[in-house]
């Protein structure tokens, strides 16, 4: 989810900068329901977009978390991170977009390097899975332990 918050922010910052708009982005991922209606709509386009960018993000973040281990080092996950993010660029831009969203598709191509590192931007909020696996086990690790201290103090007062 991070990193497609990063993602979005960002496209959402260069769209602004380059005078297409600060919502034009999401009016993009809204097309994908609505069709290049999605740039007139105005808000349920927008908020279609919002909802189809985090619902992915967080979809391909449960994958990539299902495919790394908390054991895995910081470099190694930038680097997994950010090929991920390749990955995910080319079959978006190859694959999804000029079939499902011609009309993101054509916003798309007024802006590659921006899309591209958008995807890099997402790569990176996905290399920080490792450090929550390794803070949320951790959590849930010590709680285990307290229980099991409690549990065992009980046994012992009962004697």
């Amino acid at each position: 989810m991070i990193g497609g918050i990063l993602m979005i922010g960002f496209m959402m910052g260069y769209a602004h900068v380059m005078g297409a708009g600060l919502t034009a982005p999401l009016k993009a991922l809204g097309a994908f329901v609505y069709g290049v209606e999605a740039l007139v709509v105005g808000l349920d386009a927008m908020l279609a977009g919002a909802l189809i960018q985090l619902g992915f993000s967080i979809l391909l973040g449960i994958l990539f978390a299902l495919f790394i281990s908390r054991g895995t080092s910081t470099l190694a996950a930038l680097c997994a991170g950010i090929i991920a993010g390749i990955a995910i660029w080319i079959a978006m831009d190859l694959f999804v977009l000029p079939y499902e969203n011609p009309t993101m598709a054509a916003r798309v191509a007024l802006m590659p390097w921006a899309y591209f590192i958008a995807h890099l931007l997402y790569g990176v909020g996905l290399a920080m899975t490792p450090a929550f696996i390794r803070t949320f086990s951790k959590e849930l690790h010590d709680q285990e332990r307290r229980a099991h201290g409690r549990a065992r103090a009980a046994q012992i007062q009962s004697i």
